[in-house]
């Protein structure tokens, strides 16, 4: 998911950059919990028949299912967010705040687009002085297309402006 929130000027702003969650946090908890009233049913019902391990397997197999759906949540929480300033392209990553933060001049920095990524999803990266950070490295190929063309937009904008002129 592409969330554009630029200035007025056109080239200044930032780019806020997420993947599609398939399910949301209490989503997966309510199925979880209907997944864990099932198991204890199942499980007690063996239970009372005798069948003893039954019932410690079945809460394994909760625990597991819960940490499961836990790291493909943390997985999906990812995000990137792009600001553009007069002078600078900034990327900040994390999953809650931002871990990383890789800064960028405006003009001596390029976006290259390698159109053998995987799955035909096209690679975005932005590159200066022997640097490079990968773009959107999560995103659907709709969604990537959006954040291209979005940033070839932007670059247009930094090409027209003259560095010395804003100086």
């Amino acid at each position: 998911m592409v969330t554009p929130d630029l200035n007025a000027d056109g080239y200044t702003g930032h780019i806020l950059i997420e993947p599609n969650r398939p399910i949301s946090w209490q989503d997966n908890i309510r199925f979880v919990r209907i997944f864990a009233l099932l198991s204890l049913l199942v499980g007690g019902a063996l239970f009372y028949q005798g069948l003893y391990l039954i019932l410690p397997f079945s809460g394994l197999e909760v625990a597991c299912l819960f940490g499961a759906l836990y790291l493909v949540y943390r997985h999906y929480s990812i995000c990137q967010v792009i600001y553009f300033t007069r002078d600078s392209v900034i990327i900040e990553s994390g999953d809650k705040r931002a871990t990383e933060r890789v800064e960028y001049q405006r003009f001596l920095s390029t976006f290259y687009i390698d159109d053998n990524g995987n799955y035909s999803i096209p690679r975005l990266t932005i590159r200066s002085h022997g640097k490079t950070t990968e773009i959107g490295s999560f995103l659907s190929y709709a969604d990537k297309q959006a954040l291209i063309s979005l940033i070839r937009k932007l670059t247009q904008h930094f090409q027209q402006v003259d560095p010395q002129a804003t100086s």
